[in-house]
């Protein structure tokens, strides 16, 4: 039964929540009116501008979208990789599915990404009996190591960008800070000469299941090649991206060459990771036009950019739908399904077992 003294912390808990989504759906909003309101203000030329793409430019849409099957077709390489490190072994189906639900969660719960890791992370916890822990630290390591490729594309980005040499450095600087402090958090030797490190693992909370989420992490230190493979299919899903968008330009005429392409698109990504609005609505659209509009150009190319930024947006969109309709579908073979690992006889659970289970997500 849940203290009554903790009612008033879980009702301030929610009321705090709904005024943050309040707040991201203002800002959402206001940014979509205001991108909009500047370089779009004649809708009827922007909606012409969207027809003419879907009706002349379809073959580099129906490209984009193959290319972003791609995306997702390698991130769950990608994952399913940082599984097998701890002999976990998943049809590439299944992750392909798994990645596809959770971007859908990431795209329309309020949560962005953390939503979308959140259901990646419920639904892999039932894939082995004794694995749990490890099945969910690998949607963790599996963010890091897509964080540390986007992280470099947007310092290549910087670099090509003239007169950006400086913010650059920057951001490798406090890459390779951020390096050094996991590397120390993950060494015994480092963590016992801490004071009270001994004290403070003897009295944590939870402290049997956040031993395993620690060792969990620790085991990666015995496959650097493997993550080094998955840091570089990180950089390839990176690229992929700016094709992808590249394509979706080419249909709706937007005059930019590949470098610039690959320069503007990352900085774009990187605007619109900010966690101040809903689903990073109204943030890429800003992006797209702040990178893709110069002072001087014409209204008429006004709209070809703002045709450019909503395609874009119906392009992830259409994809998240996909990911939904994937959910719906497969509600229970999504945890119903035991997977097997590649040493030892397949597991399996039935619901029950799940309800026993002390690592239950």
């Amino acid at each position: 039964m849940t203290p009554v003294s903790a009612v008033p912390n879980r009702v301030a808990s929610m009321k705090r929540k709904h005024l943050i989504l309040a707040l991201k759906i203002v800002v959402s909003a206001g940014l979509l009116y205001f991108v909009f309101r500047k370089i779009a203000p004649d809708w009827r030329r922007l909606a012409a501008e969207m027809a003419s793409a879907f009706r002349y430019g379809w073959p580099s849409l129906v490209a984009a979208l193959g290319v972003v099957g791609i995306v997702f077709v390698v991130g769950a390489w990608r994952w399913k990789m940082i599984l097998l490190s701890h002999n976990v072994d998943i049809p590439l189906f299944q992750t392909v599915r798994l990645f596809l639900v959770g971007f859908f969660f990431g795209q329309f719960m309020p949560g962005g990404l953390a939503a979308g890791d959140i259901i990646r992370s419920y639904y892999i916890s039932y894939c082995t009996v004794d694995k749990k822990t490890e099945c969910v630290a690998t949607v963790v390591v599996d963010r890091v190591v897509g964080s540390a490729g986007f992280l470099a594309i947007v310092v290549i980005s910087l670099l090509l960008w003239r007169g950006h040499l400086e913010t650059a450095l920057m951001l490798v600087g406090i890459g390779l800070a951020l390096v050094a402090v996991i590397a120390l958090f993950f060494t015994r030797r480092f963590l016992n000469r801490l004071p009270f490190a001994g004290w403070v693992s003897q009295h944590l909370p939870y402290r049997q299941h956040l031993t395993r989420i620690y060792e969990a992490f620790r085991h990666y230190r015995r496959h650097k090649m493997r993550l080094g493979f998955c840091l570089g299919l990180s950089l390839f899903i990176q690229v992929l991206l700016v094709l992808a968008a590249l394509l979706v330009g080419e249909s709706v005429g937007i005059r930019a060459t590949p470098l610039e392409y690959l320069i503007r698109i990352p900085l774009v990504g990187a605007i619109s990771v900010l966690p101040i609005s809903v689903g990073n609505i109204g943030l890429a659209e800003f992006g797209y036009a702040y990178f893709f509009l110069e002072a001087g150009d014409p209204e008429s190319y006004r709209s070809v950019v703002g045709a450019f930024a909503l395609m874009m947006r119906l392009l992830w969109v259409f994809v998240g739908v996909i990911g939904g309709i994937i959910w719906w579908a497969e509600r229970g073979k999504l945890s119903g399904k035991s997977v097997g690992e590649t040493e030892g006889p397949r597991a399996s659970e039935s619901p029950g077992d799940v309800q026993r289970s002390e690592s239950q997500p």
